[in-house]
């Protein structure tokens, strides 16, 4: 397969999510719940989304562990409007390194993924689906759901409302 079929997978009770590997720079396991809207981290402060409880709610699903994850993506990879919203979600600046982190509640994983599982979202209920960074769906051993990270960052943080 392919390096554009890697991607980093969020699981959950039933639903995997899957975001495509080139929008994470890493991953780290957390002791404790981060709740704030900015995290110190390699000493810099970092904005800080929460998209955990979001999934949770919108989706039906649960932790398969009680794992927190912190994502650190790269700023560069999204648009400036975007880059400004989280800015102001937050109250935090991005530091020079122009990371920001990303958390959730459950384990991540990489995969590799054969593309041809996934089906575009059904054309009646496409468009609040891919608002909210749904994709594409697939089924395997769980409901696979490939999200749009700047389309579920803008969501979590209102910006789609």
């Amino acid at each position: 397969m392919e390096a554009c079929n890697h991607f980093t997978c969020i699981s959950y009770s039933t639903i995997d999510f899957l975001i495509h590997s080139k929008y994470i720079l890493f991953g780290i396991y957390l002791h404790n719940k981060i709740e704030d809207t900015h995290i110190s981290f390699e000493n810099e402060i970092l904005p800080h989304i929460s998209l955990g409880p979001f999934l949770e709610e919108h989706f039906f699903c649960k932790s398969i562990h009680e794992c927190n994850v912190m994502l650190i993506m790269q700023k560069n990879d999204f648009d400036t409007s975007l880059q400004n919203s989280i800015v102001n979600y937050t109250g935090t600046d991005f530091p020079i390194s122009g990371n920001f982190a990303l958390s959730v509640n459950s384990d991540i994983s990489t995969k590799v993924i054969d593309l041809s599982i996934l089906n575009m979202i059904p054309k009646g209920i496409r468009d609040k689906q891919m608002k909210c960074g749904v994709h594409a769906i697939g089924f395997s051993k769980h409901s696979l759901i490939l999200i749009s990270p700047d389309n579920l960052i803008r969501t979590v943080i209102g910006e789609n409302s």
